[in-house]
């Protein structure tokens, strides 16, 4: 325990040094790092040992809301970039900018100092360019964000491309008019949300572990592919969430087997409306799943009879929990369309390993009676139906909160 006089030694009371020099290094570079460099740059001037602090900080948060305007964030840049210290290996960069030029130098000095993390934002009223200057060329590199861009042809794969050791990736609010393909075999993570990918989109992952699709919307070339996922056979989790009409029928083709891509994961989650292109097209070439434990499906299994939904579960040995979510408007764009392949009856079956079901409704749906009369037939061992009335659907994520 410190006593009065140790306080007041270590504020330089007995010796007249000044408090702050009693800090050690680490202390203070890590009390800086969860300032904006703004903040942190002005610290300089609390003791002559401090002076320098600043330069060394093993993180940097730029953020251009912090400054008065545009030029006195490119002063800032142009005065203070060049007085970091290169020699000492970043952690991480948080970048918010959506003046391009300016940020392809915090970005290439980052990469320069072997950063691990970067969190990269541009504007959220109107997504950004990517500078082509910019480069994440670096083996160091283990997560990127990405959010609120708009990529240009050939812009997108070559900085994916460049790190060989990245783990986990996320792209929010990203644009492009052009196809883009994620390929590596070091993701572990991958996070999608409020993307649009208008030329085509392709995943190949062999060491993906999870996967978030949120709101993404695909549209591919006449008579080519739009969403391709290929050699996931590491998947554990995986989610696909579709709040709008994913794309007209006529226009693009899912011939590539969506669901063999999701195979092996253990835990599914597969939300959108009545009816959905995406997920319907898959299932006359529906996979088996014999490694799934846990399914949640949303009002798009509901189509044909429930055929979807009985399409899957036969498809599901493994099964042993199942939420059905239930809240999604009909889209109104696919509400007459017939179905994209000839279904009929499927043979009878059971789920032997099924023991907890869940049903998430609103108070006046009654789908849920044509839920529990299949349920009535395919039920082994069921332990626990729960049915949830009050429940109210998620809405898709505002691309200015992520």
């Amino acid at each position: 325990m410190l006593t009065t006089s140790d306080m007041a030694s270590a504020a330089g009371g007995a010796s007249g040094k000044d408090w702050f020099d009693c800090l050690p290094d680490d202390l203070v570079h890590h009390v800086l790092s969860f300032l904006p460099a703004l903040d942190a740059v002005r610290t300089s001037v609390l003791s002559r040992r401090w002076r320098d602090f600043w330069a060394s900080m093993p993180r940097l948060n730029v953020d251009v809301g912090d400054f008065r305007d545009d030029g006195q964030f490119e002063n800032f840049t142009v005065h203070a970039l060049p007085l970091l210290d290169s020699s000492v290996p970043l952690r991480s960069l948080r970048l918010r900018s959506s003046l391009h030029y300016l940020s392809a130098l915090w970005v290439n000095h980052a990469v320069k100092r072997k950063v691990a993390v970067l969190e990269y934002s541009g504007r959220a009223e109107l997504c950004s360019s990517v500078d082509a200057s910019l480069s994440l060329a670096s083996s160091y590199l283990t997560k990127v964000v990405l959010k609120h861009f708009d990529f240009d042809y050939g812009q997108f794969w070559p900085l994916i491309d460049a790190c060989p050791a990245l783990e986990n990736l996320e792209l929010l609010d990203v644009w492009t008019f052009y196809s883009v393909t994620i390929s590596s075999s070091s993701l572990k993570y991958l996070r999608i949300v409020s993307c649009l990918f208008y030329n085509g989109f392709r995943i190949n992952a062999p060491n993906l572990l999870t996967m978030c699709l949120d709101d993404v919307n695909v549209n591919g070339p006449l008579g080519h592919d739009s969403l391709v996922l290929e050699n996931l056979s590491s998947l554990m989790t995986a989610s696909v969430s579709v709040y709008h009409c994913f794309y007209p029928k006529h226009y693009v083709k899912t011939e590539l087997h969506f669901f063999h891509g999701l195979s092996h994961a253990r835990n599914l989650k597969l939300i959108a409306p009545l009816y959905e292109a995406l997920f319907e097209e898959g299932l006359p070439t529906c996979p088996v799943f014999n490694n799934l434990k846990c399914l949640v499906l949303g009002d798009w299994c509901m189509a044909f009879d429930l055929y979807p939904l009985r399409c899957i579960l036969r498809q599901s040995p493994m099964l042993e929990e199942l939420c059905v979510e239930l809240g999604e408007e009909e889209c109104e764009n696919c509400k007459n369309r017939k179905p994209a392949f000839s279904y009929g009856e499927i043979s009878p079956f059971w789920c032997d390993r099924l023991k907890t079901v869940k049903i998430k409704c609103t108070e006046h749906d009654e789908r849920f009676v044509a839920l529990l009369q299949l349920f009535c037939k395919i039920l082994v061992c069921i332990e626990e139906v729960d049915i949830d009335r009050q429940w109210v659907s998620a809405q898709p994520p505002d691309s200015s909160e992520l």
